[in-house]
């Protein structure tokens, strides 16, 4: 069984962003990611692994967060922390042989933000598109060529949760966090925040008034501007150990500099990058 054409499309595009001119969508299917019946709009609510090597992926994920996985096709599983559906998991092959994970942003108007995105400079890379099961979904390019998708989803949203091996926080890596605040901003009813961190003023925006994404000056001028996800683990060095053991890379260790040690980014075999949090 292949995965679902629509989100066949909208990985390939996150991970390759390759043009799709001409590409035809069809329904398909896939299982609801939460049955609370309450949306949580404008925040991250998914997260889906894009990946060449979806027995590779599982075997990291697993050894290093704990995660556990039920197949759905041949294309794609779904990954779960302590019996909590997180995430998802979709095998498809790219030239780059790349792997990413691509956030999705509850909303109940994917075509509204739609509209602001490409009035503000960006692109609507898949429009709309029903996924039975489990809503609608679009992916989007933010003006700056960050890559993120919509989701609204037909039974709710999952809740937020702060435990270990799970999401903990989402921001976008940026050449002008200035501009990208406000183009977010822009897209619904987010209220700026600002916080001390050492030397810096750290803004990000906050829905119901709760925190929803941050912006950072992207760290290295040759990267895309792009969203990076973090995850919450119980020891920063020990889970340093696993991911080296199960073939990942640290790509940044622990420093004193960079929020008093608590963070490090690492990178999977096939090069998802993500940020693991130690929480002080």
């Amino acid at each position: 069984m292949k995965l679902p054409t629509p989100l066949r499309v909208a990985i390939l595009t996150a991970a390759t962003a390759i043009s799709l001119t001409g590409c035809q969508l069809t329904s398909s299917e896939l299982p609801a990611i939460s049955d609370t019946g309450t949306k949580h709009i404008g925040h991250v609510v998914w997260h889906d692994l894009i990946t060449p090597d979806l027995a590779q992926s599982k075997a990291f994920y697993g050894d290093v967060f704990g995660w556990q996985f039920k197949q759905v096709n041949d294309s794609y599983l779904l990954a779960t922390s302590d019996g909590q559906l997180i995430a998802g998991m979709a095998e498809l092959d790219n030239k780059q042989n790349a792997s990413h994970w691509l956030s999705m942003l509850s909303t109940d108007n994917i075509a509204a933000i739609s509209e602001k995105t490409v009035s503000a400079g960006g692109k609507v890379l898949i429009a709309s598109t029903e996924i039975k099961g489990r809503g609608s979904i679009a992916v989007l390019e933010d003006p700056q060529g960050a890559v993120f998708s919509l989701i609204n989803t037909v039974n709710g949203d999952p809740a937020a949760t702060y435990s270990d091996n799970r999401w903990i926080w989402q921001e976008v890596w940026t050449d002008n966090p200035e501009q990208s605040q406000s183009f977010y901003q822009s897209l619904g009813n987010y209220s700026v925040q600002t916080k001390t961190l050492g030397e810096n003023n750290y803004k990000y925006l906050t829905a119901d008034n709760k925190p929803a994404i941050g912006f950072v000056k992207k760290p290295d001028t040759n990267i895309g501007n792009t969203w990076v996800n973090y995850i919450k683990v119980a020891n920063i060095s020990d889970t340093l150990l696993k991911v080296k053991a199960a073939g990942g890379v640290a790509l940044m260790a622990p420093t004193q500099q960079v929020r008093n040690g608590s963070v490090a980014i690492i990178r999977d075999p096939a090069g998802a990058g993500i940020v693991i949090q130690e929480q002080m």
